[in-house]
């Protein structure tokens, strides 16, 4: 509430989200403290402020007409208080953790299918995607289950979310059948094709 007030009866539009903005509006706010008499006035003052925000200099249809500082109000004379304050949302950042089977065949195919939207690298072709270990071992033929090996993991950084990406190795014949919507891709052929950019360093790195 008394950041509300502040910021519109001084007309200060910097985003709060930013730490050193909240920083300067402390500031401002320390130099308009009273200086005399503080027994009296700090806590008339303080208390005023915040019954200010929570009755008057509302979040939305502030009753303008009704506030004492109307005639100092930078918001007020600008007509449009609700601009105030300014806060962006910060999204909270997440973290997943997926497991990618990389099928190989002697002679250099890989098995990709289309990533379906919306979703994770939707629309690219991509390594079957599997949220657990054994999902994955359980998209596979049994008869080659005990052949895979876990590659190295690494992290990949989205811009509101972290992906652990397991990768999962698999040399198999091109006469395998794996995910029921992929299909093999010859080492001329994957390059071409649009793909996730850890997908594609994956593959590039052998």
């Amino acid at each position: 509430n008394v950041k509300r007030v502040l910021t519109r009866s001084l007309g200060f539009g910097d985003d709060l989200a930013v730490a050193a903005n909240e920083r300067v509006l402390w500031d401002r706010a320390t130099q308009l403290l009273p200086v005399e008499d503080l027994t009296g006035t700090m806590p008339r003052y303080t208390q005023g402020l915040m019954d200010l925000g929570a009755t008057v200099c509302l979040a939305r249809n502030p009753t303008c007409l009704l506030c004492p500082v109307q005639p100092l109000c930078v918001a007020q004379r600008e007509g449009a208080p609700e601009r105030y304050p300014v806060k962006t949302r910060k999204l909270k950042r997440t973290a997943q953790s997926l497991w990618l089977l990389q099928a190989r065949t002697p002679d250099g195919a890989v098995w990709l299918h289309k990533r379906p939207t919306p979703g994770v690298w939707a629309g690219l072709f991509c390594l079957p995607v599997f949220d657990s270990h054994e999902q994955l071992a359980a998209g596979v033929p049994a008869r080659w289950r005990g052949h895979l090996r876990d590659g190295h993991a690494f992290v990949h950084v989205l811009t509101h979310k972290d992906l652990h990406l397991h990768p999962v190795l698999l040399d198999v014949p091109r006469q395998v059948t794996l995910s029921g919507d992929g299909a093999w891709f010859d080492a001329p052929q994957w390059p071409q094709l649009g793909l996730p950019a850890p997908v594609r360093k994956l593959l590039a790195s052998g």
